[in-house]
Order: structure tokens, then C-alpha cells, then sequence
């Protein structure tokens, strides 16, 4: 029996990327995020603080980040500049 709640899942059946984000009992105090099919690029060091603590960075499509709700949709370039005069 599994012990997932999935908050967030969604797969690209071209590519094969998919993401799962969820919670799993009893780490009711963190979230995990699951990343497959994607080239993986990461980098992990000690931080300032020490103390065992790490320091992690994963870097993410802009279009995974966008369905998972990391940032915002960003305007393409040509749509960049076609609004009218004013700025309206």
C-alpha cells in the first residue's frame, strides 16, 4: 500500500519527461518532487553555515518549471513589441 498523495503530476507522452510532486506519511513536514526523462544537470556543496547542511541546485526546463508553478509564463519574442502605442 502506498503512502504518496500526489499533489501535482503530468507527463509529456512525446518526450517522455514527466514530473511528480507529493507528499509521502509520515514526512508530513516536506514535499518530494520527482523528475524523469529529463537530462540532469546538478550541483550540490557544503553551505556558510555548515553543520552538515548542503547546499543543492537542479536545473529545470522553463516549461517544466511553468507547470509546476515555479514561474511564470514568459512572453515569446515575437510577441515582444506587438502591443500599441502607449503601451496599451
Amino acid at each position: 500500500m502506498s503512502t504518496k498523495r500526489t499533489l501535482k503530476f503530468e507527463r509529456d507522452e512525446a518526450t517522455g519527461e514527466e514530473f511528480h510532486l507529493y507528499e509521502d506519511w509520515p514526512d508530513e513536514d516536506c514535499v518530494f518532487l520527482e523528475l524523469e526523462g529529463f537530462a540532469f544537470k546538478s550541483a550540490a556543496w557544503p553551505t556558510s553555515a555548515g553543520m552538515n547542511k548542503t547546499h543543492v541546485r537542479i536545473q529545470i526546463p522553463n516549461r517544466w518549471a511553468q507547470k509546476l508553478g515555479l514561474i511564470e509564463k514568459r512572453a515569446e519574442v515575437s510577441e515582444i513589441g506587438q502591443g500599441t502605442a502607449g503601451g496599451e
